[in-house]
C-alpha cells in the first residue's frame, strides 16, 4: 500500500454538534471500508491528516486513539498507524460446543497440531476436577488449534482413560475431539463449568502461539459432564484474543 495521503471526505466542521475528533474517526473508518483496505495497510500520517482536514494534532490523536481502542487500527512506534486484523466473536466458552465446531460454523478452516498425546497419572488439579482415585490414569492431549493457519489456542485436555480406552489409536489431527468422542464412545457432554482469567504468555507458550513473550492471553479452565453427571473432561486453554473476542450470552436468573 502506498504511503501517499488518501483522498477522504470533508468533515462537517465545528458548526456540527458532533465533535471534530469523532467526525474524523468516522471518516477514517469509512475510508478503510470504502477503499477495501486490508490488515497491515498503512494509514496517512498525523501530519497528512492535519493538512487534509484542517484540524490540530490533538484532534487527530483523539480520533486515532479511539480507533485503536475499537480495534480498527494499531500503531507501531516510529512507523505510524495501520489497519488492524478485524476480530470476530467466539461463543465456545459459553457453550458445550467445542472450539472447532464454533469456528467451523463461521466458515473458517480449523487445523490441529498435536504437541503431546499419552497416558499418564493426572496431576493434582486434574485428579480433583475429575474426581479420580489414586490408581486412575488419564489420556493427556496437548494441542495447538489454528484458524486459517494462524495459531489461536493452546489447550491441555485430560480425560479418564477408563472412559475412552484406545482413544490414542485414532488420528487426532484431522478430527474434532468432541466429534470423535461421540462417534467412538457415544460421549455427549451435557454441561460444563468454566473459569476465566487473564494471564501473560511464557516464552514457550508465546513460541507455540506465534506471539511475543508476555502477550496478554485469556486462560480458560473447564470440566465437562456427561449424561450421568460424571465429570468426563478437564481442560486448560490459553486463548489469543487479538484475532477474536469471547462472547457470552447472559440469561435472567428467575430465582433471585
Amino acid at each position: 500500500m502506498s504511503d501517499q495521503p488518501l483522498d477522504m471526505p470533508a468533515l462537517q466542521g465545528r458548526s456540527s454538534r458532533v465533535p471534530l475528533w469523532l467526525q474524523l474517526k468516522t471518516a477514517i473508518a469509512d475510508m478503510i471500508v470504502q477503499r477495501g483496505m486490508q490488515p497491515g495497510d498503512k494509514l496517512p500520517s498525523e501530519t497528512d491528516l492535519c493538512n487534509q482536514f484542517g484540524v490540530s494534532r490533538i484532534v487527530v490523536r483523539q480520533a486515532m486513539s479511539q480507533l485503536v481502542t475499537e480495534g480498527l487500527v494499531y500503531r507501531q512506534q516510529g512507523r505510524g498507524a495501520f489497519v488492524a486484523q478485524q476480530t470476530e466473536d467466539s461463543d465456545f466458552v459459553g457453550r458445550i460446543i467445542g472450539f472447532s465446531g464454533d469456528i467451523r460454523s463461521r466458515n473458517h478452516q480449523v487445523s490441529r497440531t498435536i504437541l503431546a498425546a499419552d497416558i499418564r497419572e493426572p496431576d493434582a488439579k486434574a485428579a480433583k476436577a475429575l474426581g479420580l482415585g489414586p490408581d486412575d490414569k488419564v489420556v493427556y492431549l496437548r494441542r495447538i488449534m489454528s484458524v486459517d493457519g494462524v495459531p489461536r489456542i493452546l489447550v491441555h485436555s485430560v480425560l479418564p482413560e477408563a472412559l475412552v480406552p484406545g482413544l490414542l489409536d485414532h488420528p487426532l489431527e484431522d478430527r474434532s475431539l468432541y466429534a470423535l468422542l461421540l462417534e467412538l464412545y457415544g460421549i455427549s457432554f451435557e454441561g460444563a463449568e468454566r473459569w476465566v482469567e487473564a494471564v501473560n504468555a511464557s516464552a514457550e507458550e508465546a513460541a507455540h502461539l506465534q506471539i511475543k513473550k508476555g502477550t496478554a492471553l485469556i486462560k480458560i479452565e473447564s470440566r465437562s459432564t456427561i449424561r450421568n453427571g460424571k465429570y468426563a473432561e478437564y481442560f486448560s486453554a490459553l486463548y489469543r484474543t487479538d484475532a477474536a473476542r469471547l462472547h457470552f450470552t447472559i440469561r435472567p436468573d428467575h430465582t433471585a
